[in-house]
């Protein structure tokens, strides 16, 4: 498994807009803000030719368009909102692992159960990994960066007004 670290335009982000729980997002923003975003477990991310071999043709289309315009965009994130929206909002990089193989994920599960990582993929293999993409792609068939969305939460103003100003003077 290897450890990488990313901006916001290289990682498609999941299609939770917005975050579940902002009291999370606070806790990170601060993290990331006192720059201390290397103490938290790398968010897990699957390389795009990985993925888009499996998903179907309607997805693929509705895909090429968002590929032509985010040429950056190689990895999907398979968990991690908060803290990738977090590091956008302070304009930090992103700790990702790149998980390619089962061996990955059982270190990541290894990872997670010494207590090193956040509890992550632990009933995961690869061909679940990328069911659950598809089956949340195809609900919700829209496509955007970790960067885009960090500045459609801005623009729409769903997030704290402090986080706003922040994101807004870096």
């Amino acid at each position: 498994m290897r450890i990488i670290k990313l901006s916001g335009d290289e990682i498609i982000t999941l299609n939770d807009f917005p975050v579940h729980n902002e009291h999370i997002l606070k806790i990170y923003f601060l993290v990331y803000q006192k720059n201390c975003g290397d103490i938290l477990s790398p968010c897990p991310v699957m390389h795009k030719n990985l993925v888009l071999k499996h998903f179907s043709l309607k997805l693929k289309k509705i895909l090429e368009p968002f590929f032509v315009e985010n040429l950056k965009a190689k990895y999907f994130l398979l968990d991690g909102s908060h803290r990738t929206t977090a590091a956008c909002l302070t304009k930090n990089k992103i700790n990702a692992m790149v998980i390619k193989s089962e061996k990955d994920i059982r270190e990541a599960k290894s990872l997670a159960q010494s207590g090193e990582h956040l509890q992550c993929l632990l009933d995961a293999t690869i061909k679940k990994i990328i069911a659950d993409l598809i089956k949340h792609f195809e609900k919700k068939s829209y496509f955007e960066t970790v960067e885009q969305k960090t500045r459609r939460m801005v623009a729409e103003k769903v997030i704290p007004k402090y986080m706003i100003l922040n994101y807004k003077r870096k």
